[in-house]
């Protein structure tokens, strides 16, 4: 046979082959290597590796390479086929954990964009473990120990509440940055008549922070009142690769941390008192100022509490929440990327379930007369949707909901959908984002089946101020929009608060798109009827065009013995179309309408946005829960490295972990077991206490696919047996790289 004339698929230009992989999975592109000698150089060609690995993987880590390599292709191919059919390459076990730090929601973290694990081997004792390399080739850990870094305060107990080491200290992370928060104490009330100097030295560096907040070389001793009053220590340190465990900030708050945070390289904003749940915000020193002692606010008398602090000092902000927010409401706090404002969401007892979000600008210091700014909102957006509240879930009981928001991000980053409408103006790349996530059981007539529900609404806002300043949440409340309406629209029927100085309006800015998640109530029957995620589906593409969505919390299945073994991921695919409101019905009962076709003719907005607009319903789109990605636990699997071995701790200081920083020592030691060379291992249940837990905490690099980490809760009891000693936490990472 005659060699064909004219270009093959082989001899095409590399980009020209581009448009011929849209077309082709990234399994299509591996089998192609097999045809022939010159398939096989050509398609694994630096050219053709980069576009393919462009294409089918957007949200992996190697995107940030200018030029990617058939090294990172192929690792990004493997890792991912073996995520999608949950076949481990590598199982570690962590034994020493904090106990209880597997069934708290901050107990221990992973921060996927960093690929880093963060948990307690015991009470003050944090770990900092990179699961960015393999297990054969991975650093030792970073190990902060809280007593040395921050003296005794941080290791004070509640003399009031009881808490277990895993509970004693919070922790929450995100962009490189690590906070800590300790319990709530008071601190003994010094005896009449003993040595002043002698107290403060008492015990720890802790008085000798206290003396540089009051600003004297010898001061007096603290007021009495620091000794009645409980205070939590605070503190943040770096979990960035160049300057990983290096303390940067600490300051004091009063009252008990609670659960909420919003954090960055700018700020750290905590909810604190279980009563007050007051919003404390902390603005971090300016770069180059920070320092380990403590922030001058520290004092519980109102004359040290009411100084203006410099730039250099940091500075502190208080939103008393509970006071001004309606109660019950459901709440959630972000933080932006720049440091200049934070997101507050909160959704309102009533019966239409509409949250609202609000864009805060944070305190900004003015060198010129040497004061801060106000934290004011800047934006407040009433996010609307279809659904209907059907009051009586699965025939029994009410359904309750709440909000939650991902971490504030960009445009550039967030990758939002293809679909839909993009408003009149195109967004900046580099304008600040965030996700809301309303989550409970909504309806749509029309839209959702018998035994379905809408469980997830999802909306974009951005930080864009409003063109008129919006009142405060008290006149909100009071039904006051603004806090002054420019004559112009007072005058103008047809003029828009919404509209800028140019009269235009973004409509996606003021009625942002809402995306359902749709799933069957019993979440647990209809498991069994989701379709494997196809090793031909390329999911990240999906993902990255936001055609598809995960589906947090990750599902645990339990088996006849009632023992979790099954974990689930699970995955939603956009139909096709956008969904608005029916103009053939009552719009008061918000029946849904699919269109398939161009929607640019379809939506209608309201002819004078903010004003009269309270019925009108954005378009939004459809995910439907469709694939799912299973682990199965409790069995033994064929790994790489397979019997467990004790790695010993190293000796010395190591090349970049060991040395010293700043007067900082950076500890290199290992406490997972680590699998070595070839054959079998157990993959762990979570296990089960006295009072099994429906949920399991779970983590998952969704970008990447190198892992997935659950916690194993303390077994003090297993069927068939009796155990001499309880197994205490313990942390698993299985590994897919």
């Amino acid at each position: 046979m005659s060699a064909p004339k004219g270009p093959t698929l082989v001899t095409i230009p590399p980009e020209l082959c581009r448009f011929v992989l849209e077309s082709l999975s990234s399994r299509d592109v591996i089998a192609l290597r097999l045809v022939s000698r010159a398939f096989y150089n050509y398609f694994t060609s630096e050219e053709v590796c980069h576009y393919a690995h462009k294409l089918y993987f957007p949200l992996s880590s190697e995107c940030g390479k200018k030029q990617r390599t058939r090294q990172d292709f192929d690792a990004a191919y493997f890792r991912s086929m073996n995520w999608k059919q949950g076949r481990p390459s590598h199982v570690e076990v962590i034994e020493k954990v904090a106990r209880a730090s597997t069934s708290l929601s901050n107990g221990f973290l992973v921060d996927s964009n960093q690929n880093l694990l963060v948990y307690q081997r015991s009470r003050g004792v944090i770990v900092l473990k990179d699961l960015s390399r393999p297990v054969d080739g991975a650093a030792a850990d970073t190990v902060i120990t809280l007593g040395n870094e921050l003296g005794e305060c941080i290791m004070k107990r509640s003399e009031s509440i009881l808490l277990r080491d895993g509970e004693s200290i919070r922790m929450s992370t995100n962009r490189g940055m690590l906070l800590v928060v300790g319990e709530a104490h008071v601190h003994p009330q010094p005896q009449e008549g003993r040595n002043h100097q002698a107290v403060a030295g008492e015990g720890s560096s802790f008085f000798s922070w206290l003396n540089w907040a009051w600003g004297t070389s010898s001061p007096p001793l603290p007021p009495r009142t620091f000794f009645q009053h409980p205070h939590s220590l605070c503190a943040v340190f770096s979990t960035r690769p160049q300057d990983r465990g290096k303390l940067l900030h600490t300051w004091l708050e009063r009252d008990s941390f609670i659960i909420e945070t919003a954090l960055n390289e700018f700020y750290a904003i905590a909810e604190f008192d279980l009563v007050e749940q007051r919003l404390e915000g902390y603005i971090f020193p300016k770069p180059g100022k920070s320092s380990s002692k403590l922030n001058k606010r520290f004092s519980f008398t109102s004359t040290i509490s009411q100084q203006t602090d410099g730039a250099e000092a940091g500075h502190h902000f208080t939103i008393r929440k509970k006071a001004l927010y309606p109660q019950p409401s459901s709440f959630s706090i972000a933080p932006d990327t720049r440091g200049k404002v934070f997101y507050l969401g909160f959704l309102p007892p009533s019966t239409d379930r509409r949250p609202v979000v609000e864009v805060h600008a944070v305190p900004q210091f003015s060198p010129v007369d040497g004061t801060w700014s106000e934290c004011s909102v800047i934006k407040r957006v009433v996010l609307r949707s279809l659904g209907l509240f059907p009051g009586i879930t699965n025939g029994l009981t009410r359904s309750s909901f709440w909000v939650d928001f991902d971490d504030g991000t960009t445009v550039r980053n967030l990758k939002r959908s293809k679909v839909g409408p993009s408003g009149k103006f195109a967004w900046d790349p580099d304008e600040d984002v965030v996700r809301l996530r309303m989550k409970g059981d909504l309806g749509i007539p029309g839209i959702t089946e018998e035994g379905e529900s809408v469980n997830m609404v999802t909306w974009v806002i951005t930080a864009r101020p409003s063109p008129i300043q919006p009142s405060t949440i008290s006149e909100w409340r009071n039904g006051r929009e603004w806090a002054m309406i420019p004559d112009n629209i007072i005058h103008d029927s047809n003029a828009s608060p919404h509209a800028n100085e140019n009269g235009e309006i973004d409509y996606e800015d003021v009625y942002p798109t809402p995306t359902y998640y749709t799933r069957p109530r019993d979440l647990q029957r209809f498991v069994n009827q989701l379709e494997p995620l196809p090793l031909g589906v390329e999911l990240d593409t999906l993902e990255g065009a936001n055609e598809s969505g995960n589906y947090p919390p990750y599902l645990w299945v339990k088996n006849q013995e009632k023992i979790n073994n099954k974990v689930y991921a699970l995955f939603s695919k956009m139909s096709p179309g956008m969904l608005v409101l029916d103009s053939e019905v009552d719009a008061s009962e918000r029946h849904g309408k699919m269109f398939v076709e161009d929607l640019s003719k379809d939506i209608v907005y309201p002819p004078v946005p903010g004003v009269n607009d309270g019925d009108f319903r954005p378009p939004g789109l459809l995910m439907k829960t469709k694939y799912k990605v299973e682990l199965e636990v409790g069995r033994k699997i064929a790994v790489r490295d397979a019997q467990p071995a004790k790695q010993a701790p190293k000796k010395g200081k190591s090349r970049f972990l060991g040395r010293v920083r700043d007067d900082h020592a950076y500890a290199s030691v290992d406490d997972s077991l680590t699998p070595s060379e070839g054959g079998i291992v157990e993959l762990p249940v979570p296990g089960f206490n006295e009072a099994p837990r429906d949920r399991v905490l779970t983590r998952m690099d969704i970008l990447n696919k190198k892992f997935w980490v659950y916690g194993k809760e303390p077994e003090v009891r297993r069927k068939g047996e009796v155990l001499e000693e309880p197994i205490g936490d313990r942390i698993i990472i299985v590994r897919f790289d």
